[in-house]
């Protein structure tokens, strides 16, 4: 019994059912079918004068066709028929103009990297409107390869999902969800009113079953326990250890001042100063922030003996403490460059050893300094808003974000013997100094040890 064709019919039945529009306001021909598997196909069914049967002209899927709009094309393709017009050979010609008419992909690719690259003012100097546009056209490089002479608007739900697949099979899920994701942002881009090279985006929501687990998403992070930590800083030491010795110094850093790697190595020469460092606002992560402002980190003993040692190696007079490599010498060295360094493997393409393998420590990554380094603040019984400022978290308002627990603090022991820590020693020794400093008293003098009382 025909029906009025709603959204409401686009859902799994089970078994394959096909209605057909009715109603006042139907359209004759009009027809929906579903299947158990949650397919919904338009079609418009009519009686071909030429063979005398009943013949189907699909018009297209719900996720490319809303059901007006799928209607609609139905009245269209009514009216043809009406004129004794074959309508298979109007719609291929039609497809064929489009076509013609139609942006490749690789246009569109072209338009959005310019977009991306395009110099534009920021509070942090003259920058590329997305500073990362060289990792975004990395990541779109496979479905350019795939889909460059394709016209945009043809792309589909099923050539995205072909596309994440195959790079899913190759063993790199991380990749395949950063791909997939660079290539909504593409599309939405490419819908703006002011391009408008589409009308849809392809990259639909995934259902829970088609999403591949990263190893991100079962393990919260990795922290070193005290062997682990021992076995790192001594092997980087060693040296058969892989890399050189500037890299190998400026993961120590990160782990001795809770730095992030990318800040680490973009520390110019000019802002070491005796007990602290300055990060400028162009490297600072949080820098897009109403009140962000450059980092200024604290230099303990550890720190100033590893940056004594950087400056020690190489030219001293350099713009970068750890400068690049060979044709990069004027720029720093690359976050990117620390991560494959600990992470590769004899049995990659290259078939270099990494850090990693050499040392025998499974899956250490360079942000796991970080967590290892605020796990033992947080053994030591420092709050997660100290340990938040120590690592840097800034916020638009306050002066520091609480350190994210669940990704920082790892329920794991790090030191064999938790120390107990009194923040009232702290408080009063800064406050015994202060008060010498302005008062203009003698520096403190150890306690005499007490005379022992005379037996009676």
């Amino acid at each position: 019994m025909p029906v009025f064709i709603t959204d409401k019919h686009l859902k799994a039945e089970a078994s394959t059912k096909t209605y057909s529009d009715g109603g006042p306001k139907g359209q004759k021909g009009f027809v929906l079918r579903a299947t158990p598997k949650g397919a919904f196909t338009f079609y418009y069914q009519y009686l071909n004068k030429k063979t005398g049967k009943r013949d189907w002209e699909k018009i297209g899927d719900n996720l490319e066709w809303s059901t007006a709009r799928a209607r609609a094309e139905a009245g269209r393709l009514a009216g043809l028929v009406s004129l004794d017009k074959d309508i298979r050979e109007v719609r291929a010609q039609q497809c064929t103009e489009q076509r013609a008419m139609g942006t490749s992909f690789r246009r569109v690719h072209d338009d959005y990297i310019a977009y991306c690259s395009e110099l534009v003012d920021r509070k942090w100097g003259r920058v590329p409107r997305k500073e990362t546009w060289a990792n975004i056209q990395s990541a779109l490089k496979r479905p350019l390869e795939w889909w460059g002479d394709k016209v945009v608007s043809e792309i589909t739900p099923m050539d995205v999902k072909k596309l994440y697949d195959s790079v899913v099979a190759e063993g790199y899920p991380a990749q395949a969800n950063n791909m997939r994701g660079q290539i909504g942002t593409l599309f939405n881009w490419a819908m703006h009113e002011e391009r408008q090279y589409v009308a849809k985006n392809p990259v639909v929501k995934q259902l829970e079953d088609d999403k591949v687990l990263e190893k991100a998403d079962i393990e919260d992070g990795r922290v070193m326990d005290i062997e682990e930590l021992r076995r790192f800083w001594f092997g980087l030491d060693d040296p058969d250890c892989p890399g050189s010795r500037l890299s190998k110094l400026a993961l120590k850093l990160s782990l001795v001042t809770l730095l992030r790697t990318g800040e680490c190595v973009k520390i110019e020469r000019e802002l070491v100063g005796p007990s602290h460092v300055t990060i400028p606002l162009k490297h600072v992560k949080s820098r897009k922030a109403k009140k962000a402002r450059p980092v200024v980190q604290p230099l303990n003993s550890l720190a100033r003996d590893i940056l004594g040692e950087v400056f020690s190696i190489g030219k001293a007079d350099r713009d970068y403490a750890f400068p690049g490599a060979r044709t990069r010498r004027a720029k720093p060295m690359s976050q990117q460059s620390l991560g494959q360094l600990m992470s590769r493997t004899t049995e990659h393409a290259n078939g270099y050893m990494g850090i990693c393998e050499y040392l025998c420590l499974e899956d250490v990554t360079p942000h796991d300094l970080r967590r290892t380094g605020a796990t033992i603040l947080s053994e030591l019984g420092y709050t997660d808003a100290e340990i938040g400022r120590v690592m840097t978290h800034k916020t638009a308002d306050d002066d520091a974000a609480p350190v994210t627990r669940e990704r920082y603090i790892v329920s794991k022991r790090v030191l064999t013997m938790k120390p107990v820590i009194d923040r009232r020693v702290d408080m009063l020794n800064h406050l015994d100094m202060v008060l010498r400093e302005e008062l203009g008293l003698p520096v403190a003098q150890a306690l005499a040890v007490p005379l022992k009382r005379l037996a009676a």
